[in-house]
């Protein structure tokens, strides 16, 4: 006798109360993890050291002025910087923009890529440069004025082979804008806890820096090599079979400032290619986490039907949602004096009730959909 259907159902929600159980555990260690070793007061360094700002643009001729006046007015840092920037197949100006350009605190390399994708052209950017430490960023973010001193202070401070820094995104005047900005964060911050609990699993080519000789090392062991993007987390996960030592930089000097496009199809498919590039994850514990967080969550939609039904009562699903919220809370509201950011707590009651829903269907479109960069469709195997 075949079991029923209440019996598979009954036996779905149980191993996804488990996933639930467990990501709460995982939450709450991490919040106390970070708040044990959140602060670090970094000292003077007197060594030098000779720094590559890889940059990769694609169409971002509204934002490359930016960058480049922010990266322009870097203070404390006595050095000069060399900086790389790769235009990959842009259509707006950019790149003649940049060529009309004086880098006045260094020296400027320009390079058309010959590659396809992101991942290419800051490969080709690294490769080209000549610096010990390679400082990754976007096109889009604006460092702060001490982001390359902080950086250097703290590779030399920890003797770091790989860096991981603070982005944050700010979310302008919209509603979408605001979910945007705080799911970032969230994201943010639970990858730097995962980082100083000595299970890395997540960073972000924004705001990164590395060895370059580690970055040659590695190089033979990346995964994922048939996407488009996801170089940042590859590396890691590479850095990390090596036993390298990788550090995050929980110092505001070291933020990044991007911004959200307040559209929810770009937000969308943003999210969309981030959980693109899990399907080529080979590290466990990236793995482990990846399914646990949507564990969770699809428990959370999937208990929303006997409560509609009447088989569970509805305090259950308000609770459920409640002791996540409040748990995720505990983690988010370490990450604030890095990040010089607030939480409103009423706005982010809100946003945790959308939360669920937009994880499990983003990640659903991770697995269908054909990875983008900057509007150039491809699928993952085009490589």
């Amino acid at each position: 006798m075949s079991p029923g259907p209440d019996y598979l159902f009954d036996l779905i929600l149980g191993i996804l109360a488990l996933f639930f159980a467990v990501y709460l555990a995982v939450i709450f260690l991490l919040a106390i993890i970070w708040r044990f070793r959140e602060r670090s007061e970094l000292a003077s360094i007197s060594q030098s050291t000779s720094v590559s700002v890889v940059v990769a643009y694609r169409n971002e001729i509204s934002n490359l002025p930016g960058f480049i006046a922010a990266l322009s007015a870097q203070t404390d840092f006595d050095g000069n910087i060399e900086l790389i920037a790769v235009n990959d197949h842009s259509d707006d100006g950019g790149d003649v923009w940049m060529a009309s350009q004086v880098f006045a605190r260094g020296r400027m390399i320009l390079i058309d890529a010959q590659g396809s994708g992101k991942k290419a052209a800051i490969r080709e950017g690294i490769e080209a440069a000549s610096g010990e430490l390679i400082v990754s960023c976007d096109a889009d973010c604006v460092p702060g004025p001490e982001w390359i001193i902080t950086i250097v202070t703290k590779y030399r401070q920890d003797d770091a082979d790989m860096l991981a820094g603070p982005v944050r995104m700010l979310p302008g005047d919209t509603l979408i804008g605001q979910y945007d900005a705080i799911d970032y964060y969230s994201l943010q911050v639970s990858s730097a806890a995962a980082i100083k609990a000595g299970f890395p699993v997540f960073c972000s080519a924004a705001n990164m820096a590395f060895r370059k000789s580690a970055w040659e090392e590695a190089q033979g062991l990346m995964d994922g090599q048939n996407y488009l993007s996801g170089d940042d987390v590859f590396l890691l996960h590479a850095f990390k079979k090596l036993g390298k030592r990788i550090v995050f930089i929980s110092d505001p000097g070291a933020v990044v400032d991007t911004f959200s496009s307040g559209s929810i199809a770009t937000c969308f498919r943003q999210r969309v290619r981030w959980g693109g590039k899990s399907r080529g994850y080979k590290d466990v514990a990236s793995i482990i986490l990846a399914l646990t967080v949507f564990g969770a969550n699809l428990f959370l939609l999937v208990l929303l039907i006997p409560v509609i039904t009447g088989s569970f009562p509805f305090w259950l699903l308000a609770s459920s949602f409640g002791i996540k919220a409040v748990t995720d809370y505990l983690l988010l509201s370490g990450g604030k004096r890095v990040f010089k950011v607030t939480l409103p707590f009423y706005r982010y009651v809100l946003i945790a009730v959308i939360y669920p829903f937009v994880l499990v269907l983003t990640a659903s479109g991770a697995l269908l959909l054909a990875e983008q960069w900057k509007k150039k469709a491809v699928t993952s195997q085009s490589l």
